[in-house]
């Protein structure tokens, strides 16, 4: 495993946390919120970042086969989304009322299932049935092109794979078409591609040196917070340019933080995926609480709720990580015979 990938996974999966937190205060206090917000988004552009990294380093470096690679990817992603999708869908058919901002419609519930964008019934976009599901069907159409790409000899397999994402981009933005294949015309997909830089140098090249990996965090810090500012700027390069220094940055710092693992943060980094798609579950119900009854025991909401919600999002992500993503995946890995050759990769996905 990669110690500081798995550092980064818990801050993305935190730093969208960070900004659903905002959201909620809002909705309790809608003259109160938490300092840039808009911050956390950038959590997802560190997330497919890492995932292109993944990518490089447990698939394309390693000559796996495309079906091995489909498999793995599977095992990781598919059974815990489809879980509480299914979630979702059973509340919303036997008890509407407390998903009153869901709808059903079987149309959207297939796509769903499948990682295919597809209108929202409810909400204006194409969100998922699980909200958070929007960036998994962009991280499946990544998991397709790479296993195009494993196909071809292994010194053009990242350029035949940012072929095909690149070309796809390029014919989507020039002819615009609409609908649902509009989804894959978002210049979002390039951070993949930066994942995948990333990959190559941290195989291919000698570490720059610890100095050079702390310049690089900090810098890539402040221009996230500077792009912030502006507008008119392809999120590829207002995000997706400072995910990528931070990654380079962190990965200078790895045989630093072999010697000195910090726990915590990397089991934040384990439960990153559970935390991803269960805290839009997990963080409404305190809104729901402290609704009912914050006021009545004179409770400041902008300042107690992010750390109550944050703790039982937190905790919710643990009991599903060890009581349903943790065993699912080890048996599903024994049931298919899914076996690593070499010595594991770190297993990331989105998160």
């Amino acid at each position: 495993m990669v110690v500081v990938i798995q550092y980064l996974r818990g801050l993305a999966a935190a730093l969208v946390v960070y900004t659903h937190l905002d959201t909620q205060i809002l909705r309790l206090s809608p003259d109160q919120g938490l300092p840039l917000a808009n911050l956390g988004n950038w959590g997802v552009d560190i997330f497919f970042v890492i995932s292109g990294f993944i990518m490089y380093v447990a698939a394309i470096d390693i000559d796996a086969r495309p079906g091995d690679f489909l498999l793995r990817r599977v095992i990781r992603i598919v059974p815990l989304y489809w879980l509480l999708t299914g979630a979702i869908i059973a509340v919303a058919a036997v008890a509407p009322s407390l998903l009153s901002s869901t709808r059903l419609d079987p149309s959207h519930i297939l796509a769903s299932l499948l990682f295919l964008p597809w209108p929202n019934p409810a909400y204006a976009g194409y969100w998922p049935v699980l909200i958070p599901g929007w960036t998994l069907n962009y991280e499946m159409y990544f998991y397709a092109t790479v296993a195009i790409g494993l196909l071809a000899p292994r010194g053009f397999r990242v350029a035949v794979t940012s072929a095909i994402v690149i070309g796809i981009l390029a014919a989507l933005q020039i002819s615009k078409p609409a609908g649902p294949i509009a989804f894959y015309g978002d210049d979002i997909v390039l951070e993949f591609l930066m994942g995948l830089l990333a990959g190559y140098l941290f195989r291919k090249t000698r570490p720059l040196g610890v100095p050079l990996g702390v310049i690089l965090i900090v810098a890539s810090v402040c221009l996230v917070m500077w792009m912030a500012t502006m507008t008119a700027v392809p999120r590829s390069i207002a995000s997706g340019i400072p995910a990528l220094m931070i990654v380079l940055g962190s990965l200078q710092l790895e045989a630093r933080a072999r010697q000195a693992v910090f726990r915590p943060a990397l089991y934040l980094g384990d439960v990153s995926y559970s935390l991803y798609l269960t805290h839009v579950i997990a963080l409404p119900m305190v809104t729901v609480i402290f609704m009912r009854l914050g006021a009545d025991l004179g409770i400041n909401a902008a300042l107690a709720y992010p750390v109550v919600a944050s703790l039982w999002a937190l905790l919710i992500a643990a009991l599903v990580y060890r009581a349903v993503e943790k065993p699912v995946t080890r048996t599903l890995r024994i049931v298919t015979g899914e076996r690593r050759a070499l010595k594991p990769a770190p297993d990331g996905g989105p998160t």
